[in-house]
């Protein structure tokens, strides 16, 4: 039987989901981009909680976005 698998997106997830499809990439593509693994992708697009400074930086540059922008820092 198993737990029911929880479909919601967190907000910031939604926000990286929205940046990569704007884009017309797939998680695969941006993989392939980046080097970071499409279920580290896959993770953060369903839960938002990004880590290391070299992956936000790689997946910024991948999506054509500022570090900013990405991590909706606010000025």
């Amino acid at each position: 039987m198993g737990r029911k698998p929880n479909t919601r997106r967190d907000v910031y997830g939604a926000w990286l989901h929205h940046h990569r499809r704007e884009r017309g990439l797939t998680q695969q593509e941006v993989a392939k981009l980046t080097g970071i693994p499409q279920t580290t992708l896959a993770f953060w697009e369903r839960t938002g909680k990004l880590t290391g400074r070299e992956s936000i930086l790689k997946l910024a540059k991948a999506l054509g976005v500022s570090v900013s922008e990405l991590l909706r820092v606010k000025n």
